[in-house]
């Protein structure tokens, strides 16, 4: 559970971002990607629980997780 968290987590950020660089006002983009992660995390919970092996779902995971929080720390928190 905790890595779909994380995951989840990531591709808000990541969508957040690509929201708000598309044009969309920070505050509506942050809302919508909010909205839209719980979506996501419903889907990795069902994965998860349907993937006969386990390493698909940590690849992804972890590639998520890594390039949401690496993105954030390349191109600062806001500014």
């Amino acid at each position: 559970m905790g890595g779909g968290y994380l995951a989840s987590a990531s591709v808000l950020v990541l969508l957040c971002m690509m929201l708000a660089a598309l044009g969309m006002p920070r505050a509506e983009a942050a809302t919508l990607g909010m909205l839209l992660v719980f979506v996501v995390y419903l889907c990795f919970l069902l994965w998860v629980f349907a993937s006969a092996t386990l390493w698909r779902p940590f690849v992804v995971f972890f590639l998520l997780t890594v390039s949401g929080y690496g993105l954030t720390a390349f191109m600062g928190h806001g500014h």
